[in-house]
């Protein structure tokens, strides 16, 4: 017997087979590499101090909107409260599972799309197996972050596009709140997928004409919009503005031109090729380049993700692979245009989407060369491309086991030499040789030193700090230098080419006005290593110098 067989009874048996798998693939990855990320340590001192009753803040006292995820900061402070604020770990611990748990579901989902889609088994297991095998999609999803939250809805969104259900509108509506509760800017990825569906999927069971799918979608918003509104009310309320703070902050940095999107947009298939950023690095671990990584893992990263972005221009094209592919072009352009650097954590979003249409790409394809006595049409039975459709899904299954070993083995190296022996120290050194809970800290990295000291942060480019982004305002540039002098803080977190740079603008900056406190090294551990896939990427952060304000 098949291991899922979709058309069998035991369909159930494999729903609970699916879960635990997921469930443990991710438990397991986070037993071994133990990872935090750096910017679940910026959300989660705004959820301790919620649950320790200061309120919704950073900093208490300043009510500045230091998160992006709504229920990112929610679960957790609701965790830390539950656990009477007892253990950071614990409830660290606690996320992780209600995230896994997650991740686990959103597999079930995808196992009963590919069920209603009749995919047979081989293309079944590529699926669950390409999703529950993604190196970035299982590390966010336990460290931290709030991707788990974000592939359970985003699952739930699909299955409701493709499968039968009794009330399509109550389920979008709900789902599609849930994901903007998780993160904002969901409503880019909810509004590719309705206009690939729009467009490309007249066999959806929202209605066979573009009109009735379209009334479902209006209907759906706008129970969406009832059921996100509350939070969206609170925080104008609350903080002034219903918009984060870090996106003001990055928005600084990186502007953001509708003219340059709408021109942009019937560019993207050249120019994606040229110098786009999310495409070559869709199917990697986070931050895949350089440092003992597979020399051909990025092109055909590239080319996997090139194909998938574009099916939809191919007219005879299976019309759902064709709507998930116009759906996986407009979020993997908005990636492209929003962030001057794939950020691993933005790719689930795609990848999800890219998994489910490969998978029944897949599908459709090899029933075209069944073996003898398989389902599918009459056709010559050619023995090469009958080797082929058994070898691909082992082929993918295997690429995806081997990258995500080598992540896990960098993520397992990088917390315990980077995050625990290196940020974490400077934290809490930070914290026992201020001269109080007010002294000011300039630096980027937020999250461990801004967990672990617990001081005021004037970080750049300002995801704590109303002071900074001001300031970038008034100077109207982003020199450190000058940032230095307009904020005068108590200590500097520098790393050596940020050291550089100051110095390059302002030589007398630190050894005048600030003197050298002490310097956290870590480069001999990073190079003890003999094989370290993304050295590179540990390597940036091996070295930091804290430099004291001359008193």
């Amino acid at each position: 017997m098949p291991l899922f067989d979709i058309r069998g009874g035991s369909a159930k048996k494999a729903v609970v087979l699916i879960f635990f798998t997921a469930f443990s693939a991710a438990t397991i990855f986070a037993l071994y590499t133990e990872h935090a990320w750096e910017d679940y340590y910026i959300t989660f001192r705004v959820s301790k101090n919620l649950a320790t009753g200061h309120g919704l803040v950073y900093t208490p006292g300043e009510k500045v909107h230091t998160f992006t995820s709504p229920l990112g900061v929610l679960i957790p402070a609701a965790i830390s409260a539950a656990t009477g604020n007892r253990s950071d770990p614990l409830v660290l611990w606690l996320f992780r599972i209600v995230s896994s748990a997650a991740f686990g579901a959103a597999a079930v989902l995808l196992f009963q799309i590919g069920r209603a889609e009749k995919l047979r088994s081989a293309a079944t297991v590529m699926l669950i197996a390409m999703f529950g095998l993604d190196a970035k999609t299982v590390d966010f999803t336990i460290n931290g972050m709030e991707t788990g939250l974000m592939m359970v809805f985003l699952a739930l969104i699909l299955k409701t596009l493709i499968v039968p259900s009794k009330n399509p509108v109550l389920m979008l509506g709900v789902a599609w709140a849930a994901l903007m509760w998780t993160r904002p800017d969901s409503f880019v990825y909810i509004t590719a997928l309705c206009v690939g569906f729009l467009l490309f999927h007249n066999g959806s069971p929202l209605g066979g004409s573009r009109g009735e799918r379209f009334r479902v979608f209006v209907k759906a918003g706008i129970l969406a919009a009832i059921f996100y509104l509350p939070w969206f009310v609170w925080a104008w309320t609350y903080y002034g503005s219903p918009i984060p703070h870090t996106v003001i902050a990055k928005g600084l940095t990186h502007k953001i031109r509708l003219v340059d999107m709408l021109v942009g947009l019937p560019l993207y298939p050249a120019v994606s090729l040229v110098s786009g950023r999310a495409l070559p690095a869709m199917f990697l671990p986070p931050y895949a380049a350089g440092g003992d990584w597979p020399f051909w893992a990025q092109p055909c990263s590239m080319l996997i993700a090139w194909l998938c972005a574009f099916y939809w221009i191919y007219t005879r094209g299976h019309a759902l692979v064709r709507s998930l592919s116009f759906a996986f072009m407009l979020g993997s352009f908005y990636l492209d245009r929003i962030s001057p650097f794939p950020y691993p954590w933005y790719l689930p979003n795609c990848t999800i989407l890219a998994f489910l249409m490969l998978a029944v790409a897949f599908d459709r394809w090899a029933k075209k060369w069944s073996g003898p006595g398989e389902p599918g049409p009459v056709l010559p039975k050619i023995a090469a491309y009958r080797l082929l459709v058994r070898a691909l899904p082992v082929a993918a299954i295997s690429v995806a086991l081997f990258l995500t070993m080598c992540a896990a083995h960098q993520l397992r190296v990088r917390q315990q030499v980077i995050e625990d022996g290196n940020r974490k120290k400077i934290g809490l050194w930070l914290a026992s040789n201020a001269a109080s809970k007010t002294d000011t800290v300039f630096l980027e990295p937020l999250g461990y030193i801004g967990h672990y000291s617990q001081l005021k942060m004037l970080d750049f480019p300002g995801l704590s700090s109303p002071e900074v982004v001001a300031a970038r305002r008034r100077l109207g540039m982003d020199s450190a230098a000058q940032l230095v002098r307009e904020l005068n803080p108590d200590w500097l977190v520098l790393r050596p080419w940020e050291e550089a740079s100051i110095q390059g603008k302002d030589p007398q900056l630190l050894s005048g006005k600030y003197q050298k406190a002490r310097v956290f090294d870590v480069s001999e551990q990073v190079d003890s290593y003999r094989w370290l896939p993304g050295r590179n990427y540990l390597a940036v952060d091996r070295i930091y110098t804290v430099y004291r304000r001359s008193r």
